[in-house]
């Protein structure tokens, strides 16, 4: 009996030995990856990148995941601080959406700006940190080099330079007093304001046109009419707002938009602009796009297709919804545009922001923009329109709007300048070349509602037949 008692004792020793060696040769095989990765990671550390990458590689084997993008991450790392830039930043854009990349990528190019300021290559800089737009202090760069510049000129005996530099920075820094004293000292007028108007070659009446224009800008009704993908909005004049269309996601139910100044539209979502600075919406709601209930101080609205947005009294920026976009610095604001790959605003110094580089204008002067899928387009003080050399002989616009498929500018005699951005049908093209009198347009990718100065609404395109039996019935708009 004390035998059977024995044996069986053994055994069960011999079963926990068992259990207890097998654990610790699955903790040896489960540790073998992880410490692959870190004997990869001190050979890097130590500049022995062929044994690094072969490390790696076995303890991928071993079910380490992502070893080799991590050292192809940290040898970009190492390329950038040893300056070499374009390297670095070749190395940083092959990991795509792997940690930070994408921003070290913008890093790259703003260690790349900041060497040639140092050289003293001060155009090349500014123009580097122009295409960075908001990343860093890149607008700030910006004008730092542009004023470097101006008092490069001037020690250069260029006068006539550093006060066109030094007008263009208008309001950085002392930059304002500075091309004043230039251009008196040009001029040899006594009156600032004159002798800078002399210099710019505006005359009374290219002055009297330019605050025209200006006024008209501001007339026009932007808000009044919005077009989503397959329904419309309308603001009446008696503040009340009807929509019509598609309403499969309740983008149409509008009956809680009371005292409105603005509206717009999404492809399945609707924003209005309260009286009070409040904004209220409809539709689909799915990406975030509608949590726009604790906005406040808002002075406009804008929708992209899946996002919203707002430019507050202070000019800082609101948004929400289905963006991957770095919006962050975007302040003094005075106009905003969004469609599904880009973002773009037009600041109150006439600088664009862009959340792209098809939108990077390293220039001012401008007062309104608009994006699309691989193209930006700003539209100058002037009334011309940067962008494409297509739109070269575009004069006295007054405002853009922007479909995925064409381009629109509203013209100060009332007429519409149109560019096609896609392939489309050329009646729906020239039935807005046709139009006359207008003051707003609207326009989706396959239609356009327009706002005439008499009030009457007409449409092109291929409008959705709902919107259409509507306008034909509509009345006191």
């Amino acid at each position: 009996m004390q035998s059977n008692k024995r044996t069986v004792l053994l055994l069960i020793l011999i079963g926990v030995l068992v259990l207890a060696l097998s654990g610790v040769f699955w903790l040896i095989e489960t540790g073998r990856g992880a410490r692959l990765a870190n004997q990869a990671y001190r050979a890097a550390a130590q500049g022995d990148w062929e044994r690094a990458y072969t490390l790696a590689g076995r303890a991928e084997a071993e079910g380490e995941a992502d070893v080799r993008t991590e050292l192809s991450y940290r040898k970009a790392e190492a390329l950038l601080s040893g300056g070499d830039t374009d390297a670095a930043e070749q190395a940083f854009r092959a990991l795509g959406a792997y940690r930070d990349a994408q921003t070290r990528v913008l890093d790259c190019r703003y260690q790349k700006a900041d060497a040639q300021e140092q050289a003293g290559d001060l155009e090349a800089a500014k123009a580097a940190f122009a295409a960075l737009g908001t990343h860093r202090d890149a607008p700030d760069r910006v004008k730092a080099c542009g004023y470097r510049i101006a008092e490069q000129r001037l020690s250069n005996g260029d006068r006539e330079g550093a006060y066109a530099a030094f007008a263009a920075l208008i309001p950085y820094a002392d930059s304002q007093s500075r091309a004043e004293s230039l251009a008196l000292a040009l001029t040899g007028l006594t009156d600032p304001e004159q002798a800078m108007a002399e210099l710019s070659g505006l005359t009374e009446a290219d002055k009297a046109r330019e605050a025209q224009r200006a006024g008209s800008r501001e007339a026009i009704k932007n808000g009044r009419i919005a077009t989503g993908q397959a329904h419309a909005v309308f603001l009446f004049d008696d503040g009340h707002v009807e929509a019509v269309g598609d309403n499969t996601y309740g983008q149409c139910d509008v009956s809680a938009f009371q005292s409105v100044t603005a509206v717009a539209a999404g492809y399945r979502h609707t924003l209005g602009l309260r009286s009070d600075g409040t904004v209220v919406s409809a539709g689909d709601g799915s990406f975030g796009q509608r949590d726009v209930g604790a906005w406040t101080d808002v002075k406009t609205v804008v929708c992209g297709p899946w996002d919203s947005y707002a430019i507050r009294t202070d000019g800082t920026l609101l948004h929400c919804g289905f963006n991957a976009f770095d919006l962050s610095g975007w302040t003094d604001l005075v106009s905003v545009a969004a469609s599904e790959t880009g973002v773009i605003g037009v600041k109150a110094d006439g600088t664009v922001l862009c959340s792209n580089e098809a939108g990077r204008f390293s220039d001012g002067g401008f007062c309104d923009a608009c994006v699309e899928t691989g193209a930006a387009f700003a539209l100058k003080t002037d009334g011309t329109v940067a962008g494409a050399a297509a739109l070269s002989d575009w004069t006295d616009v007054l405002a853009l709007k922007c479909s995925p498929t064409v381009l629109v500018g509203i013209c100060a005699d009332g007429t519409l300048n149109v560019h096609a951005l896609l392939p489309c049908d050329e009646a729906f093209l020239n039935a807005l070349l046709a139009e006359t009198d207008v003051e707003s347009v609207s326009v989706s990718g396959t239609f356009a509602l327009v706002l005439h100065h008499d009030g009457k609404l007409s449409a092109c395109g291929r409008v959705p037949e709902q919107i259409r039996e509507f306008m034909d019935h509509m009345s006191g708009f």
